[in-house]
């Protein structure tokens, strides 16, 4: 559809994982590189990419954007719901050969802490959190739309990424342009909120890295109709992730660690859920991937990507950004249950 080169659209673009994935893209002369997106972040357009400025949840002025553009890969980056995924097959379904499904591991329901994760062994059930049974929903409604029209589908499933401006903590602002609030309470020697003991383990990934697996599933057709986790090899407790930050800002965190079930109940809602189902190990195998894509070699490790992402904020003090309500909340938990 693009010619000799691979048209691929990503329905996002700027964002934590997928823009690291379009300024990787954006490098490739075989790639015709399109983005999807309200355009409030033209910061991180890379060059050579093709902007779509629309609101996708707008259906109708999407597609009059789009004309009769049709596409290789669709990215879908952007629907964490099936309402959402419903409205966006509506728009790309008939325009793409491939259909690609941003979704997670956090659909997999734990069953021992000794688990490793597999997209074969594990069972997609997670009962613990919305997030990922919404998730669920998702890859079972694009599965169910290949069965009725034979669109082609590959989904992915993410771990725990990070990328110049996301700071990973288990309990920190959820949107990436206050990561910030974490490396400044850290500064200020006030108590960052941990669960449990802060010792379950999470495999880490750099998008830079999550980047070269992705592409290499894109117009793959040994990908169609599977599901792939892009994850590193590296698997840190919480507690280690946090002491690598700390070393990247020349200062010890100062932990406060909370139940996790308490710390969920003080947070409420899907935040709360998100941290019980934290309290479980999280170890991904990613060999699928890796057998299907043998560029997918991951070469950062969190203690030099850390320190990346705090040059960055030094380089450019504008993205320092603190959210100041939950740095509050931050504070009167702490508090209340001793730092």
């Amino acid at each position: 559809m693009g010619g000799l080169s691979m048209r691929i659209m990503l329905v996002g673009g700027t964002g934590c994982i997928s823009g690291d994935i379009a300024a990787l893209a954006a490098t490739r002369d075989d790639i015709e590189l399109w983005l999807l997106n309200r355009g409030n972040r033209p910061e991180f357009v890379p060059e050579g990419a093709h902007c779509i400025q629309a609101d996708i949840s707008r259906p109708d002025e999407v597609r009059e954007k789009l004309g009769g553009m049709e596409f290789d890969v669709v990215a879908d980056f952007l629907s964490y719901g099936v309402e959402q995924l419903e409205n966006t097959l509506g728009i790309f379904g008939e325009r793409c050969r491939q259909y690609i499904l941003i979704s997670s591991v956090a659909v997999y329901r734990i069953r021992a802490q000794c688990e490793i994760i597999t997209e074969a062994n594990t069972i997609v059930g997670n009962t613990l959190w919305s997030y990922g049974r919404n998730k669920i929903l998702c890859e079972r409604r694009l599965q169910a739309e290949h069965e009725s029209s034979g669109l082609d589908y590959t989904i992915v499933r993410p771990a725990f990424t990070y990328n110049r401006l996301r700071i990973l903590h288990p309990v920190g602002p959820s949107h990436q342009r206050y990561s910030w609030t974490i490396a400044s309470r850290i500064l200020q020697r006030k108590p960052l909120l941990m669960h449990d003991d802060g010792n379950a383990l999470c495999t880490v990934t750099h998008t830079e890295d999550f980047a070269k697996g992705f592409l290499g599933l894109c117009g793959n057709p040994a990908a169609y109709g599977e599901a792939f986790h892009i994850t590193s090899d590296e698997y840190l407790t919480w507690n280690r992730l946090a002491e690598l930050v700390g070393d990247a800002l020349g200062e010890t965190p100062v932990l406060c660690h909370v139940p996790a079930h308490d710390l969920g109940f003080e947070l409420g809602g899907d935040f709360g859920e998100k941290l019980i189902s934290f309290a479980n190990n999280a170890v991904c195998d990613s060999s699928k991937v890796r057998a299907l894509v043998p560029e997918f070699v991951c070469t950062t490790r969190f203690a030099e990507g850390v320190k990346r992402t705090i040059r960055f904020y030094e380089e450019n003090p504008e993205f320092k950004v603190i959210d100041e309500a939950f740095d509050r909340r931050m504070d009167e938990i702490a508090a209340k249950y001793g730092s």
